[in-house]
């Protein structure tokens, strides 16, 4: 019983604080531009976070479907990345 009394006694408390205005504080500009910046940065991180997330699933789709045969026989073979040389000798 006597936590709830507390419990009461606490959330009015908060109750009373919480709903009393606040002393009227200038905010000085430095602060403001300060303030709207960080909201723009926010802004456009979930903004880039969203289309990620949308995109990525598109582009990891494009990239497993099989290149028809067609494409495929186009496709220049890759340079090799050893090739055997045979050093000339003079013969004796």
């Amino acid at each position: 019983m006597p936590y709830r009394v507390l419990a009461l006694a606490l959330a009015v408390v908060l109750l009373v604080t919480f709903a009393a205005p606040a002393k009227a504080e200038a905010l000085e500009p430095l602060t403001i531009i300060a303030i709207a910046g960080v909201a723009v940065l926010v802004l456009v991180l979930v903004v880039y976070l969203v289309i990620a997330n949308v995109e990525g699933p598109k582009l990891e789709r494009s990239a497993r479907a099989p290149m028809p045969p067609v494409a495929v026989a186009l496709t220049p073979a890759p340079p090799d990345a050893l090739m055997a040389v045979q050093v000339p000798r003079d013969s004796p």
